[in-house]
């Protein structure tokens, strides 16, 4: 059997380096825009303990342009896969610093070296004052489940979790794991911050409450840009083809 290189394509990568920018420009600019939680947001942005900004993997996109409102250094965690990088060459021009690694399973060290060494990066960056966006879902699933390492993170540190989320009323959800959101220009949108959540105590009753506050901050995305009635479409659909499959 052939292995994968985990390298991406040099000419794929290229490509990402300039499209992926300058369409997330073109969407900034001709977005009419609101921010839901402003007081959050601002909160967030005027912190000098350092933050954890976190949204699902689907509304990647116009969260990385985020980061040019935060005056301190921004890291987002990205795997070690070739799709990680190609993340990284996507939006290298947006001033953010990366550790690579996945908080899928930080418990299981033998398996997810990478992933302790990344969670290590940053907290010594949290401890620092500086931010750092996640997102808890990714980098493979299961679409908008948190995983652990946000909770072990955000515990170590001591730092506020923010749950944050966009969505744009011109959009296109791909029938990818993650449903993603893709943005159309010369439109509408919004972006939702939620209330600062401190990890305390229990992890798992943490875990869940940080998942039910992005799925919260998702869901008023998506009801004020009218999509909550496309995205059950799209889950109902993928439940029926996992019935399927599995019946099969």
């Amino acid at each position: 059997m052939a292995i994968k290189s985990s390298k991406p394509n040099p000419f794929i990568a290229w490509c990402l380096g300039i499209i992926v920018p300058a369409w997330i420009r073109l969407i900034r600019m001709t977005t009419r825009w609101e921010v839901i939680g402003q007081e959050n947001f601002e909160r967030a942005r005027a912190s000098e303990e350092g933050m954890i900004v976190v949204f699902w993997h689907s509304r990647i996109l116009m969260m990385v342009d985020q980061r040019r409102l935060f005056p301190n250094r921004f890291w987002f965690m990205i795997s070690e896969h070739r799709d990680g990088e190609l993340i990284a060459r996507a939006v290298k021009g947006f001033d953010i610093s990366f550790a690579r690694g996945s908080a899928r399973n930080p418990r299981k060290k033998a398996k997810n070296k990478s992933g302790s060494n990344a969670l290590r990066t940053l907290l010594k960056a949290l401890r620092r004052g500086e931010g750092v966006g996640l997102t808890p879902d990714g980098p493979r699933g299961p679409r908008e489940k948190c995983h652990a390492g946000i909770v072990q993170l955000a515990k170590l540190s001591g730092v506020p979790v923010y749950p944050a989320a966009f969505a744009v009323q011109r959009a296109h959800f791909f029938s990818t794991w993650d449903r993603f959101h893709f943005p159309f220009p010369f439109s509408k949108g919004c972006y939702v911050y939620g209330d600062p959540i401190i990890v305390e105590g229990d992890e798992e009753e943490a875990r869940q409450k940080i998942e039910d506050a992005l799925q919260k901050v998702t869901r008023e995305a998506d009801r004020r840009m009218g999509h909550l009635a496309t995205d059950a479409k799209m889950t109902a659909q993928a439940a029926d083809d996992r019935k399927t499959v599995s019946s099969s």
